[in-house]
C-alpha cells in the first residue's frame, strides 16, 4: 500500500507545523511558502554550506513525500518538546522585586540606627565637655571663695586686733578726754 502524495495545502501546513519540526529539522524547510518544491535561494555566506543545506532540505522533502500513516500518526500524537521559556530565572527576578521594598525598609532602618548612635555619641561627648567646663567653673569659684574667705579672715583678724588695741587705748583715752 503506497501513500498518496500530499496536496500543496496539506504540505504547507505540515511544513509550518511545530510538531513536525523535530522530524524535519529545527528550522522551517523553506521561506518560500508558495512553492515548497522549489529549492530556496542560495545564501552568499559560503559555497559549501548552501549545498549541504540544499541536500538536507531535499532529504526532508523526500521523507515528507514518503510519509506513511504510522509515522504521520506518531508525529501528530506526540507532544512537541517544550522549550524552556523564562522559568526559574523569571521566578528569581520576581522574588527579588517582591523582596525589594522590605530590603529598602531594612536598609533605611540600619542607616537610621547608625545615625542615632552617632548622634548619641556626639551628645555624650557634649555632655562630658559641659560637665568638665562646669567642674572647672566650680573649682575656680571654690578657689575664689577660699581666697575671699582667706581675705575675710585676714580682715577679721585685723579687725579683732584693732578692737583689742582700741580696748587698750580706751581707758587712756577716756582719761585724756576728762582733762
Amino acid at each position: 500500500m503506497k501513500a498518496r502524495p500530499l496536496t500543496p495545502i496539506i504540505r504547507l501546513q505540515l511544513l509550518h507545523s511545530r510538531r513536525l519540526r523535530p522530524v524535519l529539522g529545527a528550522r522551517p524547510l523553506s521561506s518560500a511558502t508558495d512553492h515548497p518544491d522549489k529549492p530556496p535561494p542560495a545564501s552568499s555566506s559560503s559555497s559549501v554550506a548552501p549545498q549541504s543545506e540544499a541536500e538536507a532540505r531535499s532529504e526532508a522533502y523526500r521523507r515528507l513525500e514518503n510519509l506513511d500513516f504510522m509515522t504521520a500518526a506518531k508525529i501528530l500524537f506526540t507532544n512537541p518538546p517544550k522549550r524552556k521559556k523564562f522559568g526559574l530565572d523569571f521566578h528569581l527576578v520576581q522574588l527579588f522585586f517582591a523582596c525589594l521594598p522590605s530590603l529598602a525598609v531594612y536598609l533605611v532602618a540600619q542607616y537610621a540606627r547608625y545615625e542615632i548612635r552617632r548622634m548619641e555619641a556626639e551628645l555624650e561627648d557634649k555632655k562630658k565637655q559641659d560637665e568638665e567646663k562646669q567642674k572647672a567653673k566650680e573649682a575656680e569659684m571654690s578657689n575664689d571663695e577660699e581666697k575671699s574667705e582667706a581675705e575675710l579672715s585676714k580682715v577679721d583678724k585685723e579687725k579683732s586686733e584693732l578692737k583689742q588695741s582700741c580696748q587698750r587705748l580706751k581707758p587712756g583715752w577716756m582719761h585724756w578726754r576728762r582733762l
